[in-house]
């Protein structure tokens, strides 16, 4: 049976703190809800943040994730100190990368997008040299995996009554399934990155990270219902920053990954709909929750089908992008 540590109660968590820092806490907060694993602690003149793991074996790859990137200059939080099962990083501040883009618009908003994208791309650099590529696991690598990812609007089709798409499935299974060989955070949502005070985008929360083909950290940014910049610009802003000389086949790929990954934000949003109905976007916001908002479904769909429209493979999912979003503008 995996080790599974006990759980600290935010007394312990300050206590450990204050023995720590050799500094007195003020107090703790929770910036995700009380139910997420990480807690601000705030000292008299600086916080940091307590994060603890349900699994210590995923604990112990962050820690040494953070501190490898870290060592290679990467806008990651800073290792701080460790114990008893729990684990103090750098606090990269309040200003999240969702709520900066819902606050900005026009070049403003291109403009952090573009230096969440080369955050991105700076932290697959580090994890390259850091061989982080080497201590984690690989992600999606089985074609059993692809088959069924790439199957998922069939699904979800199905399941809530409108068109299935017609896909060359066995030639989207062999585009999407590819080697994994390169680290990749994975969930590189808005809600899991920050703006610093240098401007940078710092990413934070590294218990999923992995490898795989190495752009599918674009998709999560890109693809995430919270996102407001559409296929044109995210597809200008990929071109700006990656590497010459792969940039033109990892956005050609890219593309059609983006494709179903927006699929899997729709299914999430379908269903925890169809279990509570829709819920208020700024709450899901400000506490990192999937997005169960019409509009933002709405957009998605959008932004969806401006994908599937750069690629010959996934182009008839052009149609299942407006016969979901056809159902969204149904559902109470």
């Amino acid at each position: 049976m995996a080790e599974k540590p006990l759980k600290l109660t935010p007394d312990n968590i300050a206590r450990l703190a204050e023995q720590l820092f050799s500094d007195s806490v003020v107090k703790l907060s929770a910036p995700g809800g009380k139910s997420r694993e990480s807690l601000r602690v705030h000292f008299e003149t600086r916080t940091v943040v307590a994060t603890q793991r349900s699994k210590s074996g995923r604990m112990r790859m962050e820690v040494e994730v953070l501190k490898r990137l870290t060592a290679e200059g990467a806008p990651v939080p800073r290792y701080l100190v460790g114990g008893a099962g729990i684990f103090f990083q750098e606090d990269m501040g309040a200003r999240r990368l969702s709520g900066e883009m819902l606050h900005t618009s026009g070049d403003a908003q291109i403009d952090v997008a573009s230096r969440a994208v080369a955050s991105l791309v700076e932290i697959r650099a580090a994890g390259k040299r850091a061989r982080l590529a080497d201590i984690v696991p690989a992600l999606g690598d089985k074609k059993e995996w692809v088959a069924g990812f790439v199957a998922s609007p069939t699904t979800v089709a199905q399941d809530f009554g409108f068109l299935s798409p017609e896909l060359a499935m066995d030639k989207v299974v062999d585009r999407l399934n590819v080697v994994a060989d390169t680290f990749i955070k994975w969930d590189a949502r808005p809600g899991n990155a920050s703006i610093g005070k240098d401007t940078k985008v710092y990413w934070f929360d590294w218990e999923h990270c992995g490898k795989r083909h190495g752009v599918e950290d674009l998709a999560w940014l890109a693809g995430d219902e919270f996102w407001p910049v559409g296929a044109k610009d995210m597809a200008a802003l990929f071109h700006r920053h990656l590497p010459v000389e792969t940039r033109d086949e990892e956005i050609a790929y890219l593309g059609v990954y983006l494709t179903f990954h927006t699929v899997q934000r729709l299914r999430l949003i379908l269903r925890r709909h169809a279990k509570k109905g829709w819920i208020d976007p700024l709450k899901a916001m400000k506490y990192d929750r999937i997005g169960v908002d019409r509009d933002l479904a709405l957009r998605l769909c959008g932004h969806g089908r401006d994908w599937a429209e750069r690629d010959a493979l996934t182009r008839p999912m052009k149609a299942w992008f407006d016969a979901c979003a056809d159902k969204v503008e149904t559902l109470a």
